[in-house]
C-alpha cells in the first residue's frame, strides 16, 4: 500500500489557515425541515454518528445535547463563535487498489482538503436570519478507476481531475419567518441542496457519496462538489415532519478547470433545474426516525448522443457530428429509516437507507441507480461511535452508451459482449481514533463493470475486488473550535 498523502498538506493547513470542521447530523436527522426542539446555541453541536465527511453547507440543528467543546484552541474557538465566526477544515485521503478484475491492476491514493469559515450575520452585524458560507476546496492525487480499472464509477470520492485551489462555495443562506422559509444562493452546485443525507459519505464509492447520483454526476445534468456556479434555492417547512424545496443553478461545465472565481456567464450551457418534496419523523429521537425524499430535476443544455450523428446512423462507422438532445431529466425517491435502537444510547442504531433514480433518456451515459443499505452506528458496547456500513447499487447503462460500447469494441478487433449493467458493492467499518479522526477501511466488489473509460477495450472487464481505506480529519474538533449550525 502506498504511503497516505495526508501529513504534509496537513502540516502545511494547518499554519495557513486553522479551520473547523463540517456540521455533522445523525443519519435519520439530517436536514430537519423545523428548528431544534430544545433551545441550544448556534456553535453547539451533537454528538450523533455517523459523522458526514464534507458538507459545503451545514444542515438545520438538531435535537441531541452537543458534547462540551475540547481541545487546545477552545477558547479561541468560543470568542470566535460569540461573535458570529465559524472556521472549519476537513482533510480527506482515500486509498484505492484493486487485486482483480477491470481493464488493469493497480493501486491509487487521492486526498482533498475543504476548508471556509461560515460568518453568522445576526451575530456579527445584526442582521435577523442570515448568514454567509464560504468554502476552498483542494485536491490532489490519482485514481483507481481512471488509471487502471477504467470503469465510471469511481472508488475514491475525494479524486478530482482537476487538482487546483478553487472557491467551491460562496453562499448568502437566509432564514425567514422563524425558519419556516429558508432562502440560500450564490455561487454553489446544486447537489449541495438536493437528495442530500448524512449517511451516504459513510462510504468512499463515488455510486453514493457524496450523493446517490450516478446519474447526475456522470452526465451532468446537476452540478456537484466543488463545482458551483450561480444557482440558489427556497425551501418552505411548514412543520418538523415536512418541506418543499425548488432551485435554480447555471449550466456551465466550461467552468470545472477553472479556479471558480469566473463569476461570467458567457460559456453557460443551459438551466438546472431541481424540485424535492420531504417527509421526516418530528424528531431525531423518534424509535424509528426515518426521511422520505421525493424528487426531479432538468438541465436544459443539449446532450451530444454518444451513438448517433445527426442522420440517425452510427458515428463510428458513418461519421459526421453527433445527434444533439434538448436537455434531460430524471426522477428519485430515497429515504431512511432507524430500525432499531441499542438500549438507552440513543446514539446507537441500525438505520436503513434506499431508493432509486431513473430518466425515461436513452441517450445519457447511465438510465438507472437503485440502491440499499445500511449504517450500524456502535456496532460494539465499548465503541459507542464506531460504524459499521454495507451498501449495493444497480446501475443500468443507457442504450445508446451500450451500442457506442459495442461499436467501440467491434472496431477495436474485440468480440466480447458489453454490459447493459453492473452492481457496485461497499462493506466497511469506521473506527473513531479521537474525536474528529476516523479511519474507515473498505471492501468494493464491482459485478459486470463498464468499460466507460476505455470504450476501445477489446476484452470485456471482468468483476472488480477492490480494497480501500479512507482517512478522515475534521480540524475543528480536534482543535475544540465549535461548529456552525
Amino acid at each position: 500500500m502506498r504511503t497516505l498523502m495526508w501529513p504534509a498538506l496537513l502540516a502545511g493547513t494547518f499554519v495557513s489557515g486553522m479551520a473547523c470542521a463540517q456540521t455533522a447530523t445523525p443519519p435519520a436527522a439530517a436536514q430537519l425541515a423545523g428548528p431544534p426542539e430544545a433551545p441550544t446555541t448556534r456553535h453547539e453541536r451533537s454528538p450523533d454518528l455517523p459523522r458526514p465527511i464534507l458538507h459545503v453547507l451545514p444542515p438545520p440543528g438538531d435535537a441531541f445535547t452537543p458534547p462540551p467543546q475540547t481541545g487546545p484552541l477552545a477558547r479561541v474557538g468560543e470568542a470566535l463563535a460569540d461573535r458570529g465566526i465559524y472556521l472549519r477544515q476537513i482533510i480527506v485521503d482515500e486509498f484505492a487498489g484493486n487485486s482483480s478484475g477491470g481493464q488493469g491492476r493497480g493501486s491509487s491514493n487521492s486526498l482533498a482538503t475543504a476548508f471556509g469559515g461560515d460568518l453568522d450575520l445576526e451575530r456579527l452585524v445584526g442582521i435577523p436570519g442570515a448568514a454567509i458560507h464560504l468554502t476552498m476546496n483542494k485536491s490532489i492525487g490519482t485514481s483507481l478507476a481512471a488509471d487502471h480499472t477504467l470503469n465510471g464509477v469511481s472508488f475514491q470520492t475525494r479524486f478530482k481531475s482537476v487538482h487546483n485551489l478553487r472557491l467551491a462555495a460562496l453562499v448568502w443562506d437566509q432564514d425567514l419567518f422563524d425558519g419556516v422559509v429558508n432562502i440560500s444562493g450564490g455561487r454553489v452546485s446544486a447537489l449541495t441542496y438536493f437528495n442530500a443525507s448524512n449517511i451516504y459519505c459513510n462510504f468512499q464509492n463515488n455510486s453514493v457519496c457524496f450523493n446517490p447520483a450516478v446519474l447526475p454526476i456522470q452526465d451532468k445534468a446537476l452540478s456537484f462538489f466543488p463545482y458551483g456556479t450561480w444557482g440558489g434555492r427556497v425551501k418552505i417547512a411548514p412543520s418538523k415532519r415536512f418541506y418543499v424545496q425548488l432551485g435554480a443553478f447555471e449550466a456551465n461545465p466550461a467552468l470545472i478547470p477553472s479556479h471558480g472565481f469566473d463569476f461570467s456567464t458567457k460559456t453557460a450551457t443551459g438551466v438546472q433545474e431541481a424540485m424535492e418534496i420531504g417527509f421526516q419523523s418530528a424528531s431525531p429521537k423518534a424509535e424509528h426516525a426515518y426521511h422520505i425524499r421525493i424528487g426531479g430535476y432538468r438541465n436544459t443544455s443539449d446532450v451530444p448522443d454518444p451513438f448517433l450523428n445527426t442522420h440517425g446512423l452510427p458515428r463510428l462507422s458513418a461519421k459526421g457530428t453527433p445527434l444533439i438532445h434538448k436537455g434531460q431529466s430524471a426522477w428519485y425517491v430515497m429515504g431512511d429509516v432507524v430500525l432499531a435502537r441499542m438500549g438507552a444510547d440513543r446514539k446507537r442504531n441500525i438505520t436503513l437507507f434506499g431508493g432509486s433514480i431513473g430518466t425515461t433518456a436513452s441517450y445519457v451515459t447511465y438510465t438507472n441507480q437503485t440502491l440499499a443499505g445500511f449504517v450500524w452506528t456502535g456496532p460494539f458496547a465499548s465503541r459507542p461511535e464506531d460504524t459499521l456500513g454495507l451498501v449495493a447499487s444497480y446501475i443500468r447503462l443507457g442504450s445508446s452508451q451500450v451500442r457506442f460500447l459495442e461499436a467501440s469494441r467491434a472496431a477495436a478487433g474485440g468480440t466480447d459482449p458489453v454490459h447493459h449493467a453492473e452492481g457496485v458493492i461497499e462493506l466497511n467499518y469506521g473506527f473513531k481514533l479521537l474525536r474528529g479522526i476516523r479511519l474507515n477501511p473498505n471492501i468494493q466488489y464491482i459485478v459486470d463493470p463498464d468499460n466507460n473509460l476505455k470504450p476501445s477495450a477489446t476484452h470485456q472487464s471482468k468483476n472488480i475486488l477492490a480494497f480501500g481505506l479512507r482517512l478522515s480529519i475534521e480540524v475543528g474538533p480536534v482543535l475544540g473550535f465549535p461548529v456552525w449550525q
